[in-house]
């Protein structure tokens, strides 16, 4: 795979204190990133050095194989971005904004004008002044901004917020297909994690400015130890049963049913072992984990994110 950005030992200072701590990673191309962390991890610092708007204190980032330190202008001309909330001319249409950027950006045509607002969904829309849009519609528009010039890599600072589900729908799809057909790197910063685990290829987590890891969601996702219930009868009985044979797997007595946290070929055994004691099995079923759990596994967090 083809590496467009990579982060290699980027450290970023504030008043001495470390706010992002040698972080390294890579970005295909034709990938969407997710970029994941709790408050103040460090995602936006980092975006605002990928992007140019915050120096970096040591390390470096290459975009295309430009260094961002050494040579700004050739790593960021094929980036589009929107940080933080997109800030448009209020008084402006949302065409007339299109048509300011692209004489800043240059060789943006009005056919590619008109095909960033309608693959955005703002065709009926775009005329009007930015003042009467709505949070999402200000969240389009300032994608279609991004996507003008065609660049080779996205990246975006919570794209969905705002959005209704049929437009956080239409984006993620959209987003997935920028990669996919355009061989587009996406990096997405999101707090929305059941959006991450159906847009991403990839997520990276940050924590107190560190990457604690990268890995790839699928491969969060199916691991081969995970939790099953199990509802026998009678469940006391069940219980003293299975943890004296099967005590190292994690057994726990959770209400009405019995938790395991192991692997598939422990359910026979296990129903076996029930059975000659006497003890009618009525269910036992796998507790399917969502990628927050996971997110709360791997980071130790108990409280929310962002």
């Amino acid at each position: 795979m083809e590496t467009v950005i990579s982060l290699s030992n980027v450290t970023k200072t504030i008043k001495n204190k470390t706010i992002i701590d040698h972080i390294s990673f890579d970005v295909y191309r034709g990938e969407v990133f997710g970029f994941l962390g709790p408050n103040g991890a460090g995602k936006t610092t980092t975006i605002r050095m990928l992007v140019g708007l915050m120096k970096i204190t040591s390390g470096d980032i290459h975009i295309g194989g430009h260094s961002i330190k050494s040579n700004f202008e050739d790593a960021v001309k094929n980036v589009g971005a929107i940080v933080e909330n997109p800030e448009m001319y209020k008084f402006m249409s949302g065409y007339d904004n299109l048509k300011h950027y692209a004489r800043m950006t240059g060789n943006v045509s009005k056919e590619r004008m008109d095909e960033v607002v309608e693959l955005v969904g703002l065709s009926q829309r775009i005329n009007d002044k930015v003042k009467t849009y709505s949070l999402g519609m200000r969240q389009r528009l300032g994608l279609a901004q991004a996507l003008l010039h065609r660049p080779k890599v996205l990246i975006l600072d919570e794209p969905t917020n705002g959005l209704d589900p049929a437009g956080i729908r239409e984006i993620r799809d959209y987003l997935k297909r920028l990669a996919r057909e355009e061989s587009m790197a996406v990096i997405v910063s999101s707090h929305l994690l059941s959006e991450m685990e159906m847009m991403c290829d990839r997520i990276g987590i940050i924590q107190n400015g560190k990457m604690v890891d990268v890995r790839n969601v699928r491969e969060i996702m199916k691991e081969e130890k995970q939790c099953y219930k199990i509802n026998a009868n009678p469940i006391q009985k069940a219980f003293e049963v299975l943890n004296q044979s099967f005590g190292e797997t994690g057994i726990t007595l959770s209400g009405k049913n019995i938790q395991f946290y192991g692997s598939e070929a422990d359910i026979p055994i296990m129903i076996k072992k029930l059975v000659e004691n006497d003890i009618d099995i009525y269910e036992i079923s796998p507790i399917n984990k969502t990628l927050e759990d996971k997110f709360l596994e791997i980071t130790g967090e108990q409280g929310g994110i962002a």
